[in-house]
């Protein structure tokens, strides 16, 4: 299995601390984001660790190298500028015949959290809570009647009934659904196209619908803004799952 890391982005709506650094070496609390997610991560459940790099890539690439760790590997996407689905294709790219779980970079996730989902991973399966209050700017999702299974996911959703976190897991027994809805999102949605769009047009066919895992109860961050970095380096301090 392997973990692809999408850490492109130019992270722009963090002002002043990404004019000249990639977003996923923002310190938070005195360590980059890329380190939480290095941490998060049972290393030796995955075969490889695929961290896509854009904006500054020399710099993730050589903070990462300088770590040693086996099977971490940073590879570059100089498409970063267009929507991140295209930093998900640029390591797709680079295997196949393997499960895959995808995430970003700006999140920060305790590790306990990654051992309730390894007992979970199936199909094509998309981490959720339900227990945060959405804002605006939330990843929101809309559930088929009675069961697991996701029939939309957007920002804009007026009714929904749990919120995404940013972590998708597919299945190697189902990796061609997964890579063919890529290139029917592509169509849909052009060169702006984010990765949560692929899951929106799985989800448009109840056969193809990604599960959800949930994952309510854990807490996590997201470093999306200075006033995210902000309310994470305080409520840091106190999580008991990051002590």
């Amino acid at each position: 299995m392997k973990a692809i890391v999408l850490a492109a982005g130019t992270g722009s709506r963090l002002g002043e601390l990404t004019k000249t650094r990639t977003k996923a070496l923002v310190p938070v609390s005195g360590k980059p984001l890329i380190d939480y997610l290095l941490e998060f991560f049972d290393l030796s459940f995955f075969n490889e660790i695929i961290i896509v790099g854009g904006f500054h890539y020399e710099d993730i690439k050589t903070h990462v190298d300088k770590k040693n760790i086996p099977h971490v590997r940073v590879i570059e996407n100089k498409e970063y500028l267009k929507g991140n689905i295209y930093t998900l294709i640029t390591a797709l790219r680079t295997f196949s015949d393997d499960s895959f779980l995808v995430t970003n970079a700006d999140h920060i996730y305790p590790p306990l959290m990654f051992d309730k989902m390894k007992p979970q991973f199936r199909a094509i399966t998309a981490m959720c809570d339900f227990d945060r209050k959405l804002a605006e700017d939330d990843m929101k999702v809309k559930l088929y009647p009675d069961t697991k299974k996701i029939e939309s996911i957007s920002k804009q959703l007026e009714s929904f009934d749990c919120g995404y976190i940013g972590m998708t897991y597919v299945d190697m027994s189902i990796d061609n659904v997964y890579r063919n809805a890529i290139q029917e999102t592509l169509l849909r949605f052009g060169e702006k196209a984010v990765v949560e769009n692929i899951l929106q047009v799985l989800a448009e066919n109840e056969k193809t619908a990604p599960v959800i895992m949930d994952l309510s109860g854990i807490g996590w961050y997201e470093v999306d803004t200075i006033e995210d970095l902000m309310k994470a380096e305080n409520l840091l301090l106190k999580d008991k799952n990051f002590q």
